[in-house]
């Protein structure tokens, strides 16, 4: 399911900004794919760690699965989800590489782990 998920996103970020504003179905498909990428990871990261989301992070970070680096962007991408309905599409759609990335980051190295 993941790379399912990521495949949503990915939608985002191969148009421009003004066709991702335009089109209200796209925006549905990359948000249920942006909840469904951290609902993924976050089930992954439950596997090793069964804390809060944040707490997690950090305890992740203080057992060396993640970088320090990652902590404060994976931090953020959590307050943008906890959000996204909250968000202009603008913001969304600039934070779409950023929130891609970090995700599979986090999701890589716990399922490494």
């Amino acid at each position: 399911m993941f790379w399912d998920n990521y495949k949503l996103v990915e939608l985002g970020t191969r148009v421009s900004l003004d066709d991702f504003m335009k089109d209200e179905e796209l925006k549905t498909k990359v948000k249920k794919g942006i909840i469904g990428l951290y609902s993924d990871t976050m089930n992954e990261v439950k596997r090793v760690i069964d804390k809060t989301d944040e707490e997690a992070i950090w305890e992740l970070a203080k057992k060396g699965v993640i970088s320090p680096n990652l902590i404060q962007e994976l931090l953020d991408v959590i307050s943008i989800i906890k959000n996204l309905d909250k968000l202009d599409d603008a913001i969304i759609y600039s934070m779409l590489v950023r929130i891609m990335e970090n995700l599979e980051q986090l999701y890589i190295a716990v399922t490494k782990s």
